[in-house]
């Protein structure tokens, strides 16, 4: 090979890396910019932080006009109580901004093993963004994956990350399943064993009241939310149940910021509200954001 085409191949892949890391660069602002707006990174008064029943139950639009308040909706599928606690050092460090309050959903099951595995890998987008999940990720990612996605900004989204993106653009925090609960299918799969079993994890309980200290230091209201799950399945492991309420509300009354809301009781046996055991349906999310925003009382901060 001559030294000029040497010379021309060189050039053209040293082109071709830099249209490589153009694309990334401007697609991955493109992309956090509709995934920050999902996610509602932007000062509120109001931060709801959750999981998959959460964003089910909660409607962002909805909640702000019946509470008055300024809201932003940070939930993700699959997070778990460490997890949280990343998502509200995150919020902060990204919005530079503290809430008044925050909307937490608790239950008998978010100290039992079973929300997704991997979990970090939710937060790769923001790896660049805030020093917490930076240092979350590379705690639990392989090196590989971390430096894979620190290094290709694309390699940081999957269809869920892209279907979030574009909701962020269009602004929609809604439910759209069309799924209605069905009791005797449900009552089937528990006689098999096939149901989330109620645990105490102390390694998710020492992050629980880490979380509830830091949120008392830092002068944010807590609402604790005890969302709804149908009867049926509250039911299945009675004790386990009641120890992991007792504890919720055992440690919550240490902290005088913290008001746990009881969502479940009203709605547990309304199984028109409910596209599974767990998660509300579009009529189950109307319903419940209306109580909550009636329960919720900024007020008595000052």
């Amino acid at each position: 090979m001559s030294t000029s085409t040497k010379t021309s191949l060189a050039k053209k892949c040293l082109a071709g890396l830099l249209v490589f890391v153009i694309v990334n660069i401007l697609c991955l602002k493109l992309f956090n910019y509709g995934l920050k707006q999902y996610y509602c990174l932007k000062p509120a008064e109001i931060l709801v932080i959750g999981h998959s029943m959460s964003e089910m139950a909660i409607d962002r639009d909805l909640l702000e006009e019946q509470s008055g308040h300024t809201v932003a909706k940070y939930c993700m599928n699959g997070t778990s109580i460490p997890d949280r606690l990343v998502m509200i050092r995150h919020y902060i460090e990204s919005t530079g901004h503290k809430p008044k309050a925050i909307l937490y959903d608790i239950g008998p099951r978010s100290f039992s093993s079973g929300l997704a595995v991997n979990s970090h890998a939710l937060f790769y987008p923001f790896i660049d963004e805030s020093p917490t999940v930076d240092r979350y990720v590379r705690a639990y990612a392989k090196p590989k994956d971390y430096y894979t996605n620190k290094l290709i900004p694309l390699s940081r989204y999957d269809d869920t990350r892209i279907g979030a993106v574009i909701r962020g653009y269009r602004h929609d925090w809604k439910t759209r399943s069309l799924k209605r609960f069905n009791p005797d299918a449900f009552k089937k799969r528990m006689e098999q064993g096939n149901y989330w079993k109620i645990q105490l994890d102390p390694s998710r309980q020492k992050v629980f009241e880490e979380t509830l200290d830091f949120l008392e230091t830092q002068d944010i209201l807590l609402f604790l939310l005890h969302l709804p799950n149908v009867d049926l399945m509250n039911d299945l492991e009675k004790e386990k149940y009641t120890e992991v309420i007792g504890y919720i509300k055992s440690t919550a009354a240490k902290h005088k910021n913290t008001t746990l809301i009881d969502a479940n009781a009203p709605f547990q046996t309304r199984y028109e509200l409910f596209a599974d055991s767990q998660h509300l349906n579009p009529e189950g999310q109307r319903i419940v954001t209306i109580f909550l925003a009636s329960q919720i009382n900024l007020q008595k901060q000052d």
